[in-house]
């Protein structure tokens, strides 16, 4: 069985989001004793808190941080026999240490020219490539290893996989699959940076098509297209995929901006936190 600090200490090492769960004090009868912990990813859990409801409403509260997608400290108390149903009847309360990897998520859409042009520059930058198409042929036989494939049969079912901030990049062989996943961005009401490739004209057609499908003109306008830096100019596909390139470098130094690094306890939470450390060193003297 793996322990939660070894699958923390390749967390640290791999850059994997994850929050680390820690009894901090108990009261009455409890699963586990104050010092116990388990680590949560987004697909994984190790080690444990006894089981039952508190570990369930424990992992259920750490995958909404990680949906969040912010580092966050967070004090919850649990009454296990009131709110959680539990025989033992104490109460419990935990830490929880979110670690949110510091790079965003891209979603790139379309194996193309540009696809393939864009993906040797984005592997380089502090982004998880996710790359998408549904043509598996598509994709180059030297993948590198750290850009994470999909090949769906329809592209827009990977939306359940992304969290809401994660940039997406649309370039699909399809003008109609650019559209609906324009429109399947817009109806899931994804926050994250929206940018698709084309034309003016293009540009004006979606609009016009999004518009009429119900949307309104400033859930439309959060689709950046033509997508890229204005000014770099060329039409080779390395050119085009600069210029993209120019544009995700702008919006994600931009957020890492306006989130900064570290979202942390509030002053109760330390203070309540200082007691209950201090209470379970001398419960243990």
């Amino acid at each position: 069985m793996i322990r939660w600090s070894d699958a923390l200490a390749e967390c640290q090492r791999s850059g994997q989001s994850h929050v680390l769960v820690s009894v901090i004090s108990t009261e009455g009868s409890v699963p586990r004793n104050p010092g116990s912990k388990m680590l949560v990813t987004e697909d994984s859990l190790i080690d444990t808190l006894g089981g039952g409801n508190l570990e369930w409403h424990a992992l259920e509260y750490a995958r909404q941080l990680l949906a969040e997608g912010k580092n966050a400290q967070r004090l919850q108390k649990f009454p296990l026999a009131a709110a959680l149903g539990q025989c033992c009847g104490g109460h419990a309360t935990l830490l929880f240490e979110c670690f949110c990897h510091v790079s965003h998520s891209l979603w790139l859409f379309g194996a193309g020219h540009v696809g393939h042009a864009l993906s040797k520059i984005l592997q380089d930058l502090p982004l998880r490539l996710h790359w998408v198409d549904n043509r598996p042929a598509q994709f180059p036989v030297d993948l590198a290893a750290d850009i994470i494939h999909h090949h769906p049969e329809a592209p827009t079912d990977v939306f359940n996989q992304m969290r809401p901030n994660d940039s997406l990049l649309i370039m699909t062989h399809s003008h109609d699959l650019d559209y609906h996943l324009c429109e399947a961005a817009l109806t899931q009401q994804h926050q994250g940076f929206i940018g698709l490739i084309g034309s003016d004209t293009k540009a004006a057609r979606f609009r016009h098509r999004l518009r009429h499908a119900g949307f309104t003109a400033e859930d439309v306008n959060r689709i950046e297209c033509p997508v890229g830096v204005i000014g770099i100019g060329g039409k080779r596909p390395m050119e085009v995929a600069v210029s993209i390139a120019a544009r995700v470098i702008q919006h994600y130094r931009s957020q890492l901006s306006d989130e900064g690094i570290h979202q942390g306890l509030s002053r109760a939470e330390l203070t309540e936190l200082n007691r209950l450390l201090q209470e379970t060193h001398h419960d243990t003297e």
